[in-house]
């Protein structure tokens, strides 16, 4: 599939600094293959992944992998069945739009963004 032969790309590429996936059917095993290229490249800044089939899980598993990375800096989410915020909040730049988080979702990204010193960007409109 096209996300495993990205991610295959990343592992070898470190000169990649941006890549907009959007609207290209990927699915959430899709972004955990990503996920696992980026535990391996140092190079890639900015995913574009929006407008695709991913869902929290994949999402979930995709922060995980985020943990051991330290290049990624901006990452849209938008136009996908996330319907949470799950996502480690390490970037500095989420893009959530599109997602109606409601009160409760709002008090938990504010609470999310007091510890956190890394978001500089943050887009959850709707």
């Amino acid at each position: 599939d096209g996300a495993a032969a990205i991610s295959e790309c990343l592992k070898k590429n470190n000169t990649l600094q941006e890549l907009k996936i959007s609207e290209n059917d990927i699915t959430s095993s899709g972004l955990i293959k990503i996920g696992e290229a980026l535990q391996i490249n140092t190079s890639l800044q900015t995913l574009d992944v929006s407008h695709n089939r991913i869902s929290d899980d994949g999402v979930i598993a995709f922060s995980e992998s985020l943990k051991n990375n330290s290049t990624l800096r901006n990452l849209s989410l938008s136009w996908n069945s996330v319907h949470h915020l799950v996502v480690d909040v390490t970037n500095q730049s989420l893009n959530m739009s599109t997602k109606q988080f409601g009160d409760i979702g709002i008090i938990v990204i504010s609470s999310l963004l007091h510890c956190n010193t890394n978001v500089y960007k943050l887009d959850i409109s709707c």
